[in-house]
């Protein structure tokens, strides 16, 4: 049974876990640094620290030291003082790093697991999206090198990872759901106009779980975060500007990077010449018994560059565009492909991008779940 320590900061109480009175004195005066101004000594909160580390080397022995930040952690949350959530996380880690970084200790490490999750979460929760996803893949990588690998699938960062909503130990459950929901929508819309197949369920199996496929997954769920914050900026008209039509396109492009590698994980053509993403679309449509070809890319490629607001208006609203009637799975692989290819070699304001984005974003879905049910 774990031990508790009881302080009071004004009238209000806290408990922590007993992990010895030199360190229980240090973490009470890092409670009244935050919560009443106090100064603290850092060098003797991390002295105090390494001694800890030194007569506690098993893993749950770090947890409980790292579990004594959390009734903090979460007051600043709920106080919304984010950058002191993020800054204690940030203490938590330098004395787990100083510690490490003894010659004596070379061999030894800390499980920094759960801070890194947490520091993540508070990332992720002012919006620095960047480094939350970055301190949540660490995360999984500290439990892949200190938990047994049956057991990776049941920690907080993997479920975050892989949108595993059922997963109940996780802080950041309801997060994790909501992404799950916006996906899902976007998964029903697929169904409903593509008369699409894929399931949820067969979804995360065949691609949030694959084992094959880490990097694109790691880079989708982030995807899935920035867009969902982007549509609703732009429905707030904050990206009608130059730099809001850029970020825009750029997150187009990335979503297109995306399907590119999604596509060629199965495109096992050896020509050096068919290696483009025209390529990958040609083989998918094949796949998928569609009837877009290179000709037909190529003639939309250049209306594109002739006359882009015109050419994508046309595309989203699936207006006859050439002479052969294209079908609608093919006019999402047509959008994907305009917006892949001019991204990558032009910098610049496309004014007509927010009008059209919610159904670019839309299209690109199709395509995505498109390759994942043909080809996985």
């Amino acid at each position: 049974m774990v031990n508790s320590f009881t302080f009071n900061i004004r009238e209000y109480p806290f408990t922590i876990e007993d992990i010895g009175q030199l360190m229980n004195q240090q973490f009470q005066k890092l409670y009244e640094h935050y919560l009443l101004g106090k100064n603290i000594d850092l060098s003797k909160f991390y002295n105090e620290s390494s001694g800890y580390f030194d007569n506690n080397s098993s893993v749950d022995a770090h947890d409980r030291y790292f579990n004594n930040f959390t009734p903090l952690w979460g007051l600043l949350l709920r106080q919304g003082l984010f950058f002191h959530a993020d800054q204690l996380w940030q203490i938590a880690i330098e004395a787990a790093k100083k510690w490490e970084e003894n010659q004596q200790n070379q061999n030894y490490i800390i499980h920094k697991g759960a801070p890194m999750y947490f520091w993540g979460v508070t990332c992720i929760l002012k919006e620095d999206l960047e480094k939350g996803f970055l301190l949540i893949h660490e995360a999984l990588n500290e439990d892949r090198r200190n938990i047994n690998p049956d057991d990776i699938q049941g920690t907080p960062a993997y479920a975050f990872i892989t949108l595993n909503y059922e997963q109940q130990k996780q802080y950041f459950r309801h997060k994790v759901l909501e992404i799950s929901q916006f996906l899902e929508q976007k998964l029903n819309a697929y169904q409903a106009s593509r008369n699409g197949r894929i399931t949820m369920s067969e979804l995360r199996e065949r691609f949030l779980r694959n084992s094959h496929l880490v990097e694109q997954v790691i880079l989708f769920v982030f995807e899935l975060f920035h867009l969902k914050k982007l549509l609703s900026e732009n429905k707030q008209g904050l990206t009608h500007n130059i730099y809001g039509s850029m970020l825009l396109v750029q997150s187009i492009f990335t979503f297109s990077l995306l399907i590119d590698n999604i596509i060629k994980n199965k495109y096992n053509n050896p020509d050096p010449h068919k290696q483009q993403f025209i390529d990958l679309l040609i083989y998918l449509s094949e796949k998928a018994n569609l009837k877009l070809d290179k000709s037909k890319l190529l003639k939309i490629k250049e209306m594109f560059a002739d006359d882009p607001s015109q050419t994508v208006e046309d595309l989203v609203n699936s207006c006859s565009i050439l002479r052969t009637k294209i079908q609608p799975l093919e006019e999402d692989m047509a959008l994907s492909y305009c917006f892949r290819n001019a991204a990558a070699h032009k910098i610049g304001n496309r004014p007509y991008i927010h009008v059209d984005f919610n159904n670019i974003v839309d299209r690109l879905f199709n395509l995505f779940f498109l390759a994942v049910e043909t080809l996985y």
